[in-house]
């Protein structure tokens, strides 16, 4: 029964080519729509994350800022700085803080032989490498020592070695930052683009003694002390720490959000999460309207069909056969058809997400498919096919035997 229900469907696209055509363009285009757009969601989703995991794992900036709630008239707009007590202090007593350190940020004209230029100079401590994730493609990181010492030692990143170095040896090489001698000391892994709000990418920058870095350049603040929570769920309530010990230290009430400000990438991926939930929303509902002006198509040759198997319809109701089947029959060959087109979509979807992800990822976010969204197209092709023949199922089954065959 159900194979010939089947055949019939097939047969009534067969006998409506043309129209069965632009009908199932209108399905194909529509489920191929949702798997792309939303596939490409969790792909730009995918990449926003990877690049905020690149800048560092749960990272939680402090940026020093200016007193925004007067606790007395001398404080009017004062210029709050932060420097290396401060992170002691934070390492101290913030408990739900896992690894607090300190930067300094500084642009340097870097040479070595006959080849200069201007690059991001970053002061840094050991813990450095622990909470940006760093990892060396050769050589070694700053040590205590080097901070306690203050050593004349540098680790560069990918671009930086090339752009200063060239093919040259980079461990060991020495070169030369306002003036001073440094020796390379390690080489950083490529880490590629980062979605941050840093003036460079790491693979841009050199890393030095963060206590070199304030005697060379005759500084006593930091620009930027980073820290993380111990578990992601902490991510407030670390904040609320850091607020309170600065606010102490720093003299100023733990409410003035614009003494110290505060970024954290859990927040901010949190609203880039609400944003993409949104969004994939607006796209799903945008792939589903395509289906459905697809769905019209197909109401109409199914109630087209109907008209054309009133003796059929009459004959197989005088003989007994219940509405109830009549409407299954109906329903199951709209199915049918519009999952044709909705299989056929799905595998131009897959193939069109194959093709750009062939793309380098620096160009185009890469569309990824999971089973989710597989699943996702077929329910919506699903629905808009039971919404299709509703409406020419249920005119089928009310027609009357006698007068089906009288016309006849």
């Amino acid at each position: 029964m159900f194979l010939a229900i089947i055949r019939q469907a097939l047969g009534t696209m067969r006998l409506h080519r043309r129209w069965a055509a632009l009908t199932m363009f209108g399905i194909v285009w529509g489920t191929a729509s949702v798997v792309l757009l939303v596939g490409w969601g969790i792909g730009v989703h995918g990449m926003v994350d990877a690049g905020m995991q690149k800048i560092g794992k749960n990272l939680v900036l402090v940026l020093p800022g200016r007193v925004g709630e007067d606790l007395s008239a001398a404080d009017e707009r004062r210029t709050i700085t932060l420097d290396l007590d401060d992170v002691a202090a934070l390492r101290q007593a913030a408990r739900r803080a896992d690894v607090v350190t300190g930067e300094l940020r500084h642009w340097t004209y870097a040479r070595a032989g006959a080849q200069g230029r201007n690059l991001d100079m970053r002061g840094v401590e050991p813990l450095m490498q622990q909470l940006r994730g760093a990892t060396l493609a050769a050589g070694r990181f700053i040590t205590a020592d080097d901070v306690r010492f203050q050593h004349r030692v540098a680790v560069i990143g990918h671009t930086a070695r090339a752009r200063l170095l060239g093919p040259r040896p980079a461990l060991g090489a020495r070169i030369n930052l306002d003036g001073q001698t440094f020796e390379v000391i390690g080489l950083l892994d490529r880490v590629g683009t980062q979605l941050s709000r840093d003036r460079t990418e790491t693979d841009e920058q050199i890393w030095i003694p963060i206590s070199t870095a304030l005697t060379m350049t005759g500084r006593e603040h930091l620009d930027v002390i980073l820290t993380r929570p111990t578990e992601r769920r902490f991510n407030q309530e670390l904040k609320r720490e850091i607020r309170t010990i600065l606010a102490r230290r720093l003299h100023v009430s733990p409410s003035d959000e614009e003494a110290v400000f505060i970024i954290s990438l859990v927040d901010m991926l949190a609203g880039f999460d609400s944003v993409f939930a949104a969004l994939n929303v607006f796209m799903i509902v945008l792939a589903a309207g395509t289906l459905l002006i697809g769905g019209i198509g197909v109401m109409n040759m199914m109630l087209v069909s109907v008209n054309e198997r009133r003796r059929e319809i009459g004959v197989r109701l005088a003989v007994g056969a219940a509405r109830r089947h009549v409407v299954g029959q109906f329903l199951v060959e709209t199915l049918v058809i519009t999952l044709v087109g909705g299989f056929a979509g799905l595998a131009l979807g897959v193939l069109a997400c194959a093709i750009l992800g062939q793309l380098p990822r620096d160009v185009i976010p890469v569309p990824v498919i999971v089973p989710q969204v597989v699943v996702l197209a077929l329910a919506i092709t699903t629905v808009v096919g039971i919404i299709s023949g509703s409406g020419p199922a249920w005119r089928a089954a009310r027609i009357d035997p006698a007068e089906s065959l009288r016309a006849e």
